[in-house]
């Protein structure tokens, strides 16, 4: 190769490491073994071991047979499990496809690589026992004096997986030899099935006769562990155009610690930092330090049918464990508000509001003040409050609800508009204004039914506060990817917001989950009236800086996942794990996660980067999201990532109500790594159920990795409340209904039912769609 050709691989070679990959496929014999030994190199058990805790799959692609995997698992798992503490869920994220791919193996029951199943079919081997039959009848002296004849059988049936040619010399006469013999074996005989690879063993060539190869093996893994094969990072030590790893090697995720095929756009060798060529497993252990290997939630390219199975499992295993994990707060709730259900006595698990049963609002004293508030209504239209066929929501279409209500759809698409803004605005702060009166009120308040006013009180608060937030990171941040400290940020009013917020979910807190608390109307009155204070500021602001557009992203009209003793319990599930330790960040997405740090910090009151991450206006949106290229997203193609206040932590947990196809979650956690910052897990407060599964395998979409749930990814006690999508119809993420959100669908029926909307909002055109 010349000069010029050389500087051209290089080159290649050094953007083919700029990609992210989330798999590692390796040749064993030459790769990871000492110099002409087949033992693993020590420093190569480490690397295997850093790379399982990086939640990070292996797959050995290897023309060893059973009995070489054995001598490998012997090298190996004593030391994984002892020396460098892998349990057993990690060591279920090594994979081998032994005979080059014929023969899969998988750990199940904690022994490693114990399960073995055939990944060609029958015919091939059929093949390969023909081949053999008519190469034992030929009998040959002149190949039998210059090579040994070696076998890989299954121990269990004694099928032929490989016939392997050893030559006693690397003469390239002696060579030819043998692969014209078996060449004109395969033509004579119509055996289209097998194929040749040549490869090294003890310095000697072997030349092996199989019924697959390593290429086709890579297309075994993708199926196996759902990561693309462009995503897979290959390494082998036969590179050359006959070896045996030059089918998995040739393409620009290849690299080849030892010979290689002079292309200047794959099967690369490795060059170490003074552009000096390394080898064996030295060149390995400098690759994979060079990599960008990052562990991936999102499953691009998983086989449906063998999800679909494995997720309805994984399914059942939350189902079982939520309700044990469940039983202990539930009981704090039953004796805090004398329920006999627990938490969902209290917040209404579809919409997430504070409910109060009916024949409970007609026994509650007409005189309670804070009825009355809750009771304001015009024409029979309350004003904070819902009713739904058995219950009163202590939320309503004045307020919490009030953008569903009123904003207007214009073609087919929903439109805020700077009027809408402006009485959102003036019914808050009227409804604080009545609250702070009714609270000044003298009252006796210490019936159960008040516990769930005042609840529902915080609740309202919680809303308002988190809209304003939401507004000034777009108002000041929309063009920007930004991570900012909430805690530490140096914008007074997002500071005066998180303060509230952080007083308000500590004391729903407290009245949720500390044991017999008591009320606390003063410590309510103070929540308000900082409130108070930072609407009316951010109100004057709104009007003198009046201008007309959709404000439809500033002021969001709903959260999708809106339930506080869910998103708490998420939380506490998370910080529970990791009692005794703070040297972490916590880190919301924005919109859905945006209250989640500030839980965490209400539970872990010693963690000081409380931290939200919101994409600019060049990624952001589910569609855009789910069209990028993972593989070669970097965030510093889109502007960076703007950090706002003082952030110390290096290691985040991060936090989102929901997660589906992880792909947002997964161009957060890229993007968060081409800054330095690694995500030690990820918190979620809702997972999808199998009735979503079809829409995880619509185009460039994804399936969340459910091999990654309860360890890297918590929480997932509660199922995201989306619709059955039946295959009938066109309109992707809508059941035949037209539904996605169950939640939504509920609130829009109250709503509709409560006779105080817009024309043309969401809940008349709704309320038309019902009626056809």
């Amino acid at each position: 190769m010349n000069d010029f050709n050389i500087e051209i691989m290089k080159h290649n070679y050094l953007k083919s490491l700029e990609q992210k990959y989330n798999a590692v496929c390796f040749d064993i014999d030459g790769t990871l073994t000492k110099q002409n030994s087949r033992e693993i190199d020590e420093r190569a058990v480490k690397m295997i071991a850093d790379l399982l805790k990086a939640k990070i799959p292996i797959v050995f692609i290897t023309g060893r047979g059973s009995t070489g995997l054995k001598h490998m698992i012997n090298d190996i798992q004593f030391k994984l499990l002892n020396l460098y503490n892998i349990d057993n869920i990690e060591l279920k994220r090594i994979y081998a496809l032994a005979n080059d791919g014929a023969r899969l193996f998988y750990t199940s029951h904690n022994q490693m690589l114990n399960e073995c199943i055939y990944t060609v079919s029958d015919d091939k081997l059929c093949q390969l026992k023909k081949f053999d039959d008519e190469m034992l009848k030929t009998q040959n002296d002149k190949i039998n004096n210059i090579c040994k004849i070696t076998y890989s059988n299954d121990s269990t049936n004694n099928k032929i997986l490989n016939v392997r040619f050893v030559l006693q010399d690397n003469n390239d006469d002696n060579v030819k030899l043998v692969m014209d013999f078996i060449e004109n074996l395969i033509k004579d005989y119509n055996l289209n099935g097998l194929n040749i690879t040549r490869g090294k063993y003890k310095e000697n060539n072997v030349i092996q006769v199989g019924t697959t190869s390593k290429d086709i093996a890579i297309e075994t893994a993708e199926k196996l562990i759902g990561v693309p094969k462009n995503s897979m990072m290959r390494i082998g030590d036969c590179g050359d155009i006959i070896g045996n790893d030059y089918a998995m090697l040739n393409c620009e995720q290849g690299y080849s610690v030892d010979r290689t095929c002079n292309s200047v756009d794959g099967c690369f060798p490795i060059f170490d930092d003074n552009n000096r060529i390394l080898k064996g497993v030295d060149a390995t252990l400098f690759l994979i330090k060079k990599a960008k290997l990052l562990p991936t939630i999102c499953l691009e390219n998983a086989d449906k049918k063998t999800y679909i199975k494995n997720y309805a499992k994984t399914e059942y295993a939350i189902s079982e464990g939520k309700c044990k994990y469940l039983t202990m707060y539930n009981q704090i709730i039953k004796d805090n508000f004398n329920t006999p259900n627990g938490m969902d006595d209290v917040f209404d698990c579809s919409s997430g509001s504070i409910k109060i049963p009916m024949y409970e609002w007609e026994i509650l004293d007409f005189n309670n003040p804070l009825k009355k508030l809750f009771a304001m209504n015009d024409s029979g239209s309350l004003f904070y409050t819902l009713r739904d066929n058995f219950n009163y929501l202590l939320r309503g279409s004045k307020n919490y609800y009030y953008f569903l209500a009123n904003r207007q759809v214009i073609d087919g698409k929903d439109y805020t508009s700077w009027e809408n803004v402006k009485e959102w605005y003036e019914n808050n702060i009227f409804f604080i204004d009545n609250s702070l009166k009714a609270l000044n009120i003298k009252y006796n308040y210490s019936d159960i039914t008040s516990k769930k006013l005042f609840l529902g009180l915080l609740d309202n608060i919680r809303n308002i506060v988190l809209i304003l937030i939401n507004h000034k990171l777009v108002q000041y941040y929309n063009d920007k990817n930004v991570l900012l400290n909430i805690n530490s940020c140096e914008n007074a009013d997002i500071s005066n917001l998180y303060n509230v917020l952080y007083l308000t979910e500590n004391l729903m807190s407290k009245i949720c989950f500390e044991k017999k608390s008591l009320m606390r109307a003063e410590e309510i009155k103070q929540i308000f009236s900082l409130t108070n204070s930072c609407i009316n500021k951010d109100f004057f602001e709104f009007l003198a800086a009046f201008q007309e557009k959709d404000y439809s992203k500033e002021y969001r009209t709903y959260r999708e996942i809106d339930n506080f003793a869910e998103n708490y319990l998420t939380v506490k599930i998370d910080s529970d794990k990791k009692k005794g330790t703070n040297n972490f960040g916590v880190c919301g997405m924005c919109y859905g996660g945006l209250e989640l740090p500030i839980i965490y910090k209400v539970i872990n009151n010693c963690i000081t980067d409380i931290l939200l991450f919101n994409f600019g206006k060049n990624i952001s949106g589910y569609r855009n999201k789910q069209l990028v290229d993972l593989r070669r997203f970097n965030i510093n193609n889109f502007g960076g990532i703007t950090k706002v206040g003082n952030i110390q932590n290096d290691n985040i947990i991060l936090l989102d109500d929901n997660v589906l196809t992880g792909k947002t979650m997964q161009l957060a956690i890229n993007s968060l790594y081409d800054i330095g910052i690694n995500v030690t897990n990820i918190n979620i407060v809702r997972y999808p159920g199998i009735n979503r599964v079809n829409q995880m395998f619509m185009k460039n979409h994804g399936a969340v990795d459910y091999n990654l749930f309860f360890e890297y990814v918590t929480g997932l006690c509660f199922q995201s409340p989306y619709s059955w999508v039946d295959e009938m119809e066109d309109i992707s993420y809508l059941d035949s209904l037209g539904v996605f959100d169950l939640n939504r669908e509920k609130i829009i029926e109250c709503l509709i039912k409560n006779h105080d909307y817009k024309k043309d909002s969401e809940v008349s055109v709704s309320k038309r769609r019902l009626r056809k």
